[in-house]
């Protein structure tokens, strides 16, 4: 459970984010939907401890972790521009995590293999990310992001670097690893087809404000801004 508490944030004059409040259940695909500068890569900066909340609180879980840094969090975050090591094979990069961690080898193995088939990407262990195309550079993301299994997995507008008929399969992709992995997606867009494709809840944001949170159904049918 992630809970976002009366949580604003001011960079100078500019209030990025204007007392945000809502919270985002455990196992649920919840996207923030809003145009660029509307706050909401940074509420999810701001989960993922990149930011720290001008007021109120971030709880993970029943504790507050505002001022707590990112590497104490159970949170994985993924990028648009993946940021994997290009001298490192597909397992490397995905077992870079376990390893810090001081796993041990035939675990990190395990867990591995695991992610590789999850995001079925079992007979690419060995290349390196040159050698995939978009997509599967994307899944390696996910794979990596995934194998030290956050509580909640943050995705920050992660399929705007690719076209769109690659984009549209990476959505029912990114869909289908949520329900087999049965954790909380936290996903940032401005592109409402992708919210409403993917997404258990959506809030939209506006001018750092939440605007309304509600099923696909409910945004669609009902939207609380034309």
């Amino acid at each position: 459970m992630i809970e976002i508490s009366h949580v604003s944030k001011q960079f100078g004059d500019f209030k990025a984010v204007d007392d945000a409040n809502f919270g985002i259940r455990q196992g649920e695909f919840f996207s923030m939907l809003g145009p660029s500068g509307c706050g909401k890569t940074t509420t999810l900066r701001m989960i993922a401890g990149f930011e720290q909340p001008t007021s109120g609180e971030v709880r993970l879980d029943g504790r507050d972790v505002s001022k707590v840094p990112p590497y104490k969090r159970n949170v994985n975050t993924v990028f648009q521009n993946y940021a994997l090591f290009p001298h490192m094979t597909v397992f490397d990069n995905i077992a870079f995590g376990p390893r810090s961690t001081k796993a041990p080898k035939d675990e990190i193995a395990g867990r591995v293999k695991e992610m590789l088939e999850i995001v079925h990407l079992a007979d690419f262990a060995e290349r390196r990310p040159t050698q995939l195309s978009g997509g599967q550079q994307q899944r390696v993301a996910l794979a990596r992001a995934l194998v030290n299994y956050p509580s909640a997995l943050l995705l920050d507008e992660p399929l705007g670097a690719l076209d769109l008929k690659l984009r549209q399969t990476m959505q029912l992709e990114l869909k289908r690893i949520q329900r087999e992995v049965g954790i909380t997606f936290v996903f940032v867009t401005h592109d409402q087809e992708e919210a409403l494709t993917m997404s258990d809840r959506i809030a939209v944001m506006n001018a750092g404000h939440v605007e309304q949170i509600g099923t696909p159904e409910e945004i669609y049918h009902q939207p609380a801004t034309v």
